[in-house]
């Protein structure tokens, strides 16, 4: 009986396919991604385990000097807060009623400010680099103290600016001192705030940052 012969197959598997649909999801990913900006202010944030986030806030950046700044995300948000400023706190502040209209909307361009109000009309004035070297080497952080306390009243106008629909964040280094943190708070708490956030890094995941809610009540 004659033996049957077994049909030899290719063992080649066509891989186009697999390469076509890679390269696919590659592009989509490097051209959907959102890299995260460098922020002016080092901060080194603690670790926690909650991975709650959140999009729209006006952030408190708390430096390991105790040096406070105050953002907001939109440039929107950034312009309307600086009205509101001027219209709630003008006499307080008259500084603020000198600013030209380009003076506010190179305000609005800003992420993240820490000049005391004072000056402003001289930090906006500045070119380009000039603003960059006083933001990286000289910008002194937002009074807070109890007799001089700006930070408050920028939040406060954020929140006119929003209708109240904005969070508060306060993003701390952990290695600043609990004075400068204490002192914030007790800022936000005199104006009946008492709902923040409290912006950590995820625990293990050093390149994720949500934040943890936290419940304030004195």
């Amino acid at each position: 009986m004659p033996k049957v012969k077994v049909p030899r197959k290719s063992t080649i598997v066509d891989m186009t396919a697999m390469c076509d649909v890679s390269f696919l999801l590659l592009t989509f990913f490097i051209l959907t991604a959102k890299f995260k900006p460098q922020s002016l202010v080092a901060v080194d944030v603690p670790v926690a385990r909650s991975t709650k986030t959140f999009s729209e806030a006006v952030t408190i950046t708390i430096s390991k000097e105790g040096k406070t700044y105050v953002g907001v995300k939109e440039t929107v948000t950034r312009y309307s807060m600086l009205e509101q400023m001027i219209e709630k706190f003008g006499d307080k502040y008259p500084a603020l009623k000198t600013l030209t209209e380009n003076q506010k909307r190179f305000f609005s361009l800003v992420d993240m400010w820490g000049t005391p109000i004072a000056d402003m009309p001289r930090v906006l004035s500045m070119d380009g680099s000039a603003f960059k070297h006083y933001q990286e080497k000289e910008m002194p952080g937002v009074p807070k103290d109890s007799l001089d306390n700006q930070l408050v009243d920028w939040v406060q106008a954020a929140r006119y600016a929003t209708d109240g629909n904005i969070k508060i964040a306060i993003k701390s280094d952990k290695n600043t001192s609990v004075g400068p943190v204490k002192e914030v708070i007790k800022g936000l708490t005199s104006r009946d705030i008492h709902r923040f956030l409290l912006v950590t890094t995820l625990s293990g995941d050093e390149a994720a940052a949500p934040e943890e809610d936290l419940d304030k009540v004195q």
